[in-house]
């Protein structure tokens, strides 16, 4: 419908890419290009099919769009990711054609409080990069307190689990540099006791390799805030060991103060490695594997650290 104004609302999101592009690392671009697009391409296909226009929703249509996002029909999922478009090496990008196979969202289940969290940042964001450009000074947040609302009750780990799942991780047939970041990430959620954002850093000063060290008895270490230290445990010791020396450093030498991650381990890898291992548990012969498939299904670093905290084994 001419009402829904696709073309001006598809270029205000490339305006919007085109504003924030500047404030991405030229090593987060790809990661961070993919977190945008995929939120705004989900609510302007929505939008689309609604006969709305993206630039002019009310809370209502807002709250439609939720409900949409947390249970979206099967005719707007695809089992797996696919490529948007079908490459052709003899054209230009702009006109390889749409894979008409694509669709918006997974049908493997999906963490969909964390989804919806991310969806408010970016949707939030556009918004807000909308009206200021428009002049509309005074604005409500597209997705102010939806998140809240969404949010499931916390279900914990047991130590079975969550060894079933690092050990499951570590066998996966990918290669070794994404997944030994994802190992490390989920391996600092469990045994440090640090926040998520002291460990990472930020965009302008990331979290460092030299945080850590080790002690005369060969046991990492990390400093907590008021400087007290706390040592990582064995597990640690050899998967974060495993990481150094596929850096090709020396774990027996001081670390040097390079970025910990040269990449999100957040990204589209570590959820495609969740999709992997969720299929597996539900195929195990393990019952108390099986029992956890809601577990993994929603794992992150949050449930990995809460969990971890005063975790029963079992």
């Amino acid at each position: 419908m001419s009402s829904s104004l696709p073309f001006i609302s598809v270029w205000y999101c490339q305006r919007y890419l085109a504003w924030l592009a500047h404030s991405w690392r030229p090593e987060q671009a790809t990661e961070a290009y993919y977190f945008e697009t995929i939120h705004l391409e989900r609510l302007l296909n929505w939008c689309f099919s609604q006969g709305l226009s993206l630039l002019d929703l009310k809370p209502l249509e807002i709250e439609r769009y939720v409900a949409f996002f947390c249970n979206p029909p099967a005719s707007w999922c695809l089992p797996s990711s696919s490529l948007k478009f079908v490459p052709n090496p003899l054209l230009n990008y702009g006109a390889w054609p749409i894979n008409q196979y694509w669709r918006p969202f997974l049908s493997a289940s999906r963490d969909v409080s964390r989804q919806l969290g991310f969806a408010q940042i970016v949707i939030n964001r556009f918004y807000k990069f909308y009206y200021q450009d428009v002049s509309v000074l005074e604005f409500e947040p597209a997705l102010a307190g939806l998140f809240a609302k969404h949010k499931p009750n916390f279900i914990k780990m047991t130590e079975f689990e969550m060894d079933w799942y690092m050990n499951s991780l570590a066998h996966l047939p990918y290669g070794e540099k994404y997944k030994l970041i994802t190992m490390v990430y989920f391996a600092l959620a469990r045994y440090s006791r640090n926040s998520r954002r002291r460990l990472m850093g930020s965009t302008r000063s990331p979290g460092l390799l030299n945080q850590f060290y080790r002690n005369s008895a060969g046991e990492w270490i990390e400093t907590l805030p008021g400087g007290s230290s706390r040592a990582l445990g064995g597990q640690f010791k050899q998967i974060f060991e495993q990481y150094l020396m596929h850096l090709e450093l020396d774990p027996e030498k001081p670390l040097p103060p390079a970025r910990l991650f040269a990449t999100s381990p957040e990204g589209k890898f570590a959820r495609k490695c969740r999709v992997n291992l969720v299929e597996f548990a539900m195929g195990t012969g393990d019952p108390r594997v099986r029992k956890a498939v809601e577990k993994y299904q929603s794992l992150s670093f949050s449930t990995l650290r809460k969990s971890s905290i005063t975790t029963p084994r079992g």
